[in-house]
């Protein structure tokens, strides 16, 4: 993802920004017109029925000026107001654009430049453990790759929500979601980690979804059952069942001692009582669900972390209400 991707966003918001003030304050300017020359017509209108009723002409002349010289003074100072205040904001609104948009391509270099030495260490500590020269270095070497691939697994969270951020789009597939799940995501993820026990029961089922964003949303789960089990190794069931137009999955981590107030899950770093992370996997669980049109439902209870996401049925899968 390069630096491109965050400047286009700002430019679309700065744009439709610039339009809408402009529709605002020419709105304004033509309320401002309108109500001064209804102003002076009725002052005209005034002044005709003054000098009907006799009044001298010069004193009505004199209150006819005056009239009009205060709405002209009034209606320019009005615009001018308008013209100056949209001005302004708009100056503030560019400034904090170009400092948001430095900032971000800044965050996306440097996050992706991580991803080069962190493979590159990975690929040693592999290659040292594989020599085996000293079994004494073993465990350091499998807790250096522990290391190194969550830290991978946090750049890669933290791309994905940069780039959604940023307004990316997701790549909407018809997905068979069991399939999916047992045989792509479950099985690389626990070739990779010996600590964790996954027992599914899924019925078939046909969904719209993205399959890159499923993975992550998997690997974010998995990654804290991983981190808050009471013991090794951790446990979860997922379970799914189909009614109406979604397809629920319920992810039950049977050993948790995560702690965290139910409501503020799913908040953009909200880390809990005892977290051990930055607080934005939750978050991207829940915008991911989002963008694909279902939803991300969190319960933390005593023992357990249940997650219950619904993803939509492709049409011809869904049951019969």
């Amino acid at each position: 993802m390069g630096t491109g991707d965050f400047i286009k966003k700002p430019d679309r918001r700065f744009k439709l920004l610039i339009l809408i003030q402009g529709l605002w304050a020419l709105t304004l300017i033509v309320l401002a017109l309108w109500w001064g020359t209804l102003l002076r017509q009725q002052s005209d209108e005034i002044a005709r029925l003054e000098t009907q009723l006799g009044a001298p002409e010069s004193q009505v002349q004199g209150r006819l000026g005056r009239t009009e010289r205060m709405i002209t003074g009034e209606s320019s100072a009005f615009i001018a107001l308008i013209l100056i205040t949209n001005g302004v904001l708009l100056f503030f609104f560019a400034r904090d654009t170009r400092r948001s948009r430095s900032l971000e391509a800044f965050f996306a270099s440097v996050t992706h430049e991580l991803r080069t030495p962190l493979t590159s260490i990975r690929l040693q500590a592999e290659t040292l453990k594989e020599l085996g020269s000293d079994p004494k270095h073993a465990p350091f070497l499998s807790r250096l790759l522990e290391d190194v691939s969550r830290l991978e697994d946090q750049v890669q969270e933290t791309l994905e929500l940069a780039r959604i951020e940023g307004g990316g789009h997701i790549n909407l597939q018809t997905i068979p979601l069991k399939t999916l799940i047992e045989k792509r995501i479950l099985l690389n993820y626990i070739q990779d980690r010996k600590q964790i026990e996954c027992v599914t029961e899924l019925t078939e089922a046909v969904v719209q979804a993205d399959p890159a964003s499923l993975t992550i949303i998997f690997r974010n789960l998995l990654d804290n059952a991983l981190r808050y089990s009471e013991h090794q190794p951790a446990r979860v069931l997922i379970r799914g069942k189909t009614e109406q137009d979604f397809y629920f999955l319920t992810i039950e981590h049977q050993n948790s001692v995560f702690q965290a107030e139910r409501e503020k899950l799913g908040n953009l770093f909200y880390r809990g009582k005892n977290s051990q992370g930055a607080g934005v996997g939750l978050y991207l669980v829940s915008t991911l669900m989002n963008k694909m049109g279902g939803t991300a439902d969190f319960h933390p209870k005593s023992g357990v972390f249940i997650t219950q996401l619904a993803l939509k049925l492709e049409k011809g899968d869904r049951a019969d209400v």
